[in-house]
């Protein structure tokens, strides 16, 4: 891989072109047609549900391949294992936490977002890295026997909520969500005029951590869309998943379920990043889970 680093790197001016040119462009949208939601902040503090829209096309992110980003993306095809390895963890699951943000009307390409935040790390505090008070505002739960910061499904869904939710706060605009996103909601507010064309022009005044941030997720996202030309394998952000979800007793051990579903515990686990034990919790009544299709379908078939 790393020997094609400097044919890619001298295909970076020509794809700029291209990315400017067609279909990286930043599209112009009505702010009442582009909401990420159809219940607003508001209607969660008097206790109204929350009501997901029909999935509707969003705009592109608008990227910006100004000179930071081309550092980035200078860094990870001199070295591209880092982001090779990265794809290869998210391949599972990226289709479905697609689905998820367009369910949110939240662009594809924040998944990549997920990316810069973390590299995809299933551990820790997850691929999104939502701190705890956070992830529990969005419904995920954290205890002794799971944290479902780590599942990148789950996660997903509490993270679309967040930045449709900061999508609104920041005017529209999906570059200042990100700025809330890293800074907090306070953030959008000492950025508001960055809104519209003005946030190409003075991207210099967000603080290092967000510039960083940025800079890294259009990275990942323009090395995605060129993968190819890279020397990477494509992203396949519509592949059918490889996996099915099965509903599993509280207290069921992996060992059990993976002989049931002819798997392996270290299958599961890796399925299954939110689970902290290789136990389902005992409070669950019906806990989903993941196991292998091909297996799956095998052992249902015996």
């Amino acid at each position: 891989m790393k020997g094609r680093g400097s044919i890619a790197l001298a295909a970076v001016a020509m794809l700029t072109v291209t990315l400017l040119a067609v279909s990286w462009s930043i599209a112009a949208t009505d702010p009442a047609e582009s909401s990420g939601f159809s219940s607003s902040s508001a209607d969660k503090a008097t206790g109204s549900p929350f009501v997901l829209s029909e999935p509707k096309p969003v705009a592109p992110f608008p990227i910006l391949l100004n000179q930071s980003v081309q550092n980035y993306l200078h860094d990870y095809l001199n070295q591209p294992e880092w982001l090779v390895s990265a794809f290869d963890r998210s391949r599972p699951y990226l289709p479905e936490m697609v689905r998820v943000l367009r369910q949110y009307r939240v662009p594809d390409d924040l998944v990549y977002l997920a990316f810069a935040e973390s590299a995809f790390s299933r551990r820790g505090r997850g691929p999104w890295q939502l701190s705890g008070a956070t992830a529990k505002h969005y419904g995920l739960r954290i205890d002794r026997y799971v944290d479902e910061r780590r599942d990148p499904i789950l996660s997903t869904r509490a993270a679309a909520e967040y930045l449709a939710e900061l999508h609104d706060a920041a005017g529209f605009d999906w570059r200042v969500a990100i700025v809330g996103w890293n800074g907090g909601t306070a953030a959008i507010d000492r950025f508001w005029l960055l809104r519209g064309s003005n946030f190409n022009r003075f991207t210099n005044l967000l603080p290092v951590p967000t510039r960083t941030l940025l800079g890294r997720f259009m990275a990942v996202a323009f090395i995605a869309h060129n993968a190819i030309a890279y020397g990477i394998r494509r992203v396949d952000l519509d592949e059918s998943p490889s996996y099915r979800e099965v509903k599993v007793k509280g207290g069921a051990r992996l060992a059990q379920i993976a002989q049931a579903f002819g798997s392996s515990v270290s299958k599961l686990r890796e399925l299954n990043p939110a689970l902290r034990r290789d136990l389902i919790p005992p409070y669950a009544h019906g806990y989903k889970i993941r196991v292998p299709l091909v297996q799956s379908a095998a052992a249902d078939g015996s």
